[in-house]
């Protein structure tokens, strides 16, 4: 994913967000800190999204970046998705809890985003 389109896709998901009733933060340089893409508040619900714009027909999250990712969960005690927009699908909201560990990283398919994926509330 180049960072213009990834750029693209996370103010794309805030301003969806917010139009949503959310208070929205997008964290700037995200990939390179602990912390998420996007952070999502309303009334004391904290939902964080690690975002990916991509056409492939998986999406893995390597396993060092797993691991910040839950160790800013366990701090904060946010809920943390997976945010995939798919060409002409639209965006997938999967609890990373049900990404597939495997050697590669933490794996989703399309089908089981497709399966999986929470409506936004």
């Amino acid at each position: 994913m180049s960072y213009k389109k990834g750029a693209r896709a996370e103010r794309e998901l805030a301003e969806l967000l917010w139009k949503r009733g959310y208070a929205v933060v997008r964290s700037a340089g995200s990939g390179t800190t602990y912390s998420p893409d996007i952070i999502a508040i309303r009334e004391g619900r904290v939902i964080a999204f690690e975002c990916k714009a991509w056409k492939r027909k998986e999406v893995v999250i390597p396993h060092h970046q797993m691991e910040k990712m839950l160790e800013w969960r366990r701090r904060s005690g946010a809920e943390l998705y997976l945010a995939w927009k798919y060409p002409y699908r639209g965006w997938f909201f999967i609890p990373v809890y049900l990404l597939t560990e495997k050697e590669s990283g933490y794996v989703i398919t399309l089908e089981e985003a497709v399966n999986l994926s929470h409506p936004l509330v």
